[in-house]
């Protein structure tokens, strides 16, 4: 009986306690702080992932079709040695190319050349290719 009477003062006190502190901390507090700035949207959507012996270049095809390119460029970096390899609108459509990389840090630059003579360009770098 004394164990009852005790774990009821026990909750009584408890729950006391926890009004209490919720009575210092009103749900109508200040609103969680707004986001005032986008988070970045890549215009081209590039995606540079390392495979065994590979490494694929993928781009949002659907993205590059808003931009109306009418060319691109990979520009494929490993130390000294850089390959280049030009695309053209078909080539874009395809949303992918993919390399045998020569060192495990390679740099990827894409660069797409719209109608007007404008260009976008994205890099990505991959390092310690498996």
């Amino acid at each position: 009986m004394r164990l009852l009477t005790t774990t009821a003062l026990f909750s009584i006190a408890t729950s006391a306690i926890l009004v209490a502190l919720d009575s210092k901390h009103p749900a109508s507090a200040a609103p969680a702080p707004v986001q005032t700035t986008a988070p970045y949207q890549s215009p081209l959507g590039l995606r540079v992932t390392a495979r065994k012996q590979q490494v694929e270049i993928r781009w949002d095809h659907d993205s590059l079709a808003a931009l109306k390119p009418v060319k691109g460029l990979v520009k494929i970096t490993e130390g000294e040695i850089t390959k280049l390899i030009p695309l053209d609108w078909r080539d874009l459509q395809d949303g992918y190319v993919s390399s045998a990389p020569l060192t495990n840090d390679v740099e990827v630059r894409f660069e797409i050349t719209r109608a007007d003579g404008s260009s976008v360009t994205e890099s990505a770098r991959v390092v310690a290719i498996p």
